[in-house]
């Protein structure tokens, strides 16, 4: 059976998924998101009405959780309007209906959201207003800086703060990626590696079987706990943001329950535990059962190895990659999958190499340290090569769920997570190229050299001692000379090869640590799920948790006007946004006469369109209206002025938004 994978059919299938990968990765450059994000509503966002509405309709962008998914409307004194009876409708579920009060009086309502996705059960929370207007037609307003919706169903943490309940996420979501790609490893290296190292080099079997008892005795059963409890701190960690970080109330046996056993997610993961209790059913068989029939070990390491497939289309179901439209699922998981045995066959192989191969390796002399490593790297690299490859084919498409635009690569710790990670993930490919292509074939070459010079010595030896036996003669010197010679050289070739020995194995010890930096940048980029935080936002935030109102100048494109944005209270929900506009050239500010204005607002971290809004004259020589930050995180604001010559001047600004 190893035999049959390990050869050219095996290597033929393992280019074709290569070139699908790659072609997949360009065909889907952008066709997931990360979160149910409301994308249309009934009345729309800051709608003027006439006549109350009765209900309200939702339309978001994946489908919902029913269990975990609700919403409230409540009016300008924070009382709720609405009936209590927020559900996902039975016949579409991306839409959330709430019905409410019969007719509503004139005033500002807001209707808070909260998505729980039933794709990857990430958890959103948002907010739109609209308006009933007077008898006489006259709109009512907020007043200044009030948010009626704030703190109605919970809150989620700032984005991009490590924050006690964002630690515990990354640390949970981390250890099960590293959990899994370990223990899947360790699988290629059974089936693929080891023993196909052992049936061409006989000398190696004993080693080998000593690596595969050292993973069962001392690795397989943790890693699989490690792992259960992970997958539990997942969930867990799921329902901490759906209750606001609220740890006490996030042990709520009813909402565990509902998050693991309703929508897509929880399938999932439900199946998650079924796959890592299955593995570890069959690891304490292994362990146990040590005298096994030959047929059961050989079959025993590729089930092991069909459970890691399983475990991780079961990790990519319950992930980002399952929140797409229907027509590209299959596509969009192959990639994700994809992604994750590559990450087995690279990184999780260099761990097991650290772990598990190097110690059984270093009580070993010499020679048989530099045979087994000769050995083996060539049967671990096709394997490696093909992990390389398929992590930068695939790493592309795992990047479009968040970036919209290449300078979201500096403006958000997103995108210098995801910086940093192709910087490692580039340093893992340089020093594999380095030990693969430069120190391997010197280490080849000084092993040749020595073992030549050891049988030339081992000769001279067995010449010199049959001299021993024979009369003294004038040419017994020579023979002695020419041992005296071999063992000098013998000794040069043995101090060179323990040189190329030592840099490998120093090398192969401390390029596994990269490849745990990588998936640890993975974990933030899972946890924050796009909306980190960009350096120059964190400091509008006070340390103490108090809000801060946005205040800053900037002038238009072409140095024309000098534009002052205040917007308060700078929050998710309903904030004021006030415009001053200076001439540059006069210092004079421009009023309604002279000077329309425009506001537009693009949420950076997810792609959730741009809204404009009108500003009016305030009265104060400036212009204002409420406008909806639907959601914490960054933001873009540009500023458009109209001007009499029909010139249009534009001042941008970036915030961040608290929630």
């Amino acid at each position: 059976m190893i035999r049959i994978l390990s050869t050219r059919p095996f290597r033929r299938s393992l280019t074709i998924a290569l070139l699908c990968a790659i072609s997949l990765t360009f065909l889907l450059p952008s066709l997931a998101f990360a979160h149910a994000i409301l994308v249309s509503s009934t009345p729309a966002k800051d709608a003027i009405l006439r006549t109350p509405p009765t209900q309200v309709q939702m339309v978001f962008s994946e489908d919902l959780n029913p269990a975990l998914s609700t919403a409230e409307v409540v009016n300008t004194q924070k009382q709720r309007v609405d009936q209590g009876n927020a559900h996902v409708n039975p016949g579409n579920s991306k839409e959330m209906d709430v019905s409410l009060q019969a007719n509503l009086p004139p005033a500002v309502y807001t209707v808070v959201w909260r998505s729980d996705s039933a794709d990857d059960g990430h958890v959103l929370l948002g907010s739109f207003i609209f308006t009933v207007t007077n008898p006489d037609g006259t709109v009512p307003q907020l007043a200044p800086g009030s948010n009626p919706g704030q703190g109605l169903l919970g809150n989620i943490s700032a984005s991009g703060t490590l924050d006690g309940p964002t630690l515990f996420n990354l640390i949970a979501v981390t250890l099960v990626d590293l959990c899994a790609i370990f223990w899947a490893a360790a699988q290629f290296w059974m089936n693929f590696v080891l023993q196909s190292a052992a049936e061409k080099h006989h000398e190696e079997q004993a080693l080998n079987l000593q690596v595969e008892q050292r993973f069962e005795r001392r690795f397989s059963l943790p890693t699989l706990v490690v792992l259960l409890l992970a997958n539990l701190g997942v969930l867990y960690g799921q329902v901490l943001t759906l209750t606001g970080n609220n740890w006490p109330a996030a042990l709520n046996p009813q909402l565990l329950v509902e998050q693991a056993t309703s929508g897509r997610f929880g399938t999932y993961w439900l199946a998650r535990m079924g796959t890592i209790l299955l593995a570890l059913f069959v690891g304490i068989l292994m362990l146990v059962w040590k005298q096994r029939p030959r047929v059961v070990n050989q079959a025993l390491p590729l089930l092991n190895l069909f459970l890691a497939a399983l475990l991780f289309i079961a990790l990519t179901m319950s992930g980002h990659a399952a929140a797409v439209a229907s027509n590209v699922l299959p596509y969009s998981v192959v990639i994700d999958w994809l992604h994750l045995v590559a990450a087995a066959l690279w990184i999780g192989g260099m761990l097991y190499i650290l772990l598990v191969y190097l110690p059984v390796l270093k009580p070993r002399s010499l020679n048989e340290r530099t045979r087994s490593l000769l050995a083996i790297l060539p049967q671990y690299s096709p394997l490696a090569i093909a992990g390389v490859i398929l992590l930068t084919v695939t790493g592309p498409f795992s990047a479009s769920f968040h970036l919209t635009s290449l300078d979201q690569f500096i403006t958000t710790a997103y995108g210098r997570t995801l910086a940093v990670k192709s910087l490692l993930v580039g340093a893992l490919i340089l020093t594999s190229a380095y030990h693969v292509f430069w120190l391997r074939p010197r280490m080849k070459k000084e092993y040749r050299k020595y073992i030549y010079a050891k049988e030339r010595l081992e000769k001279t030896q067995a010449g010199a001692q049959s001299a021993q036996r024979e009369p003294e003669s004038e040419d017994s010197e020579s023979p002695r000379r020419g041992h005296s010679v071999l063992a000098q050289q013998v000794k040069l070739r043995e101090g060179r090869l323990t040189k190329r020995t030592s840099q490998m194995t120093r090398v192969l010890s401390w390029e596994p640590w990269l490849g745990v930096a990588v998936l640890l940048c993975v974990g933030l980029l899972n946890v924050f799920a796009g909306t980190l935080t960009p350096a120059a936002a964190q400091s509008q935030n006070p340390p103490n948790g108090a809000r801060a109102a946005f205040h800053a100048t900037a002038q238009t494109d072409d140095g024309d006007y000098s534009v002052t944005l205040m917007i308060s209270p700078n929050q998710f929900g309903t904030n004021v946004f006030t415009v001053q506009v200076t001439s540059v050239s006069t210092g004079k500010q421009l009023g309604a006469n002279e000077v329309g204005v425009t506001v537009e607002t693009t949420m950076l971290d997810m792609d959730m369109g741009t809204e404009s809004t009108d500003l009016q004259p305030n009265g104060k020589g400036g212009f204002s209206a409420s406008v909806d930050l639907a959601m914490g995180g960054n933001w873009r604001i540009d500023v458009r002025l109209h001007t009499p010559d029909n010139t249009l001047h534009r001042a941008s600004f970036r915030i961040y938004t608290p929630f």
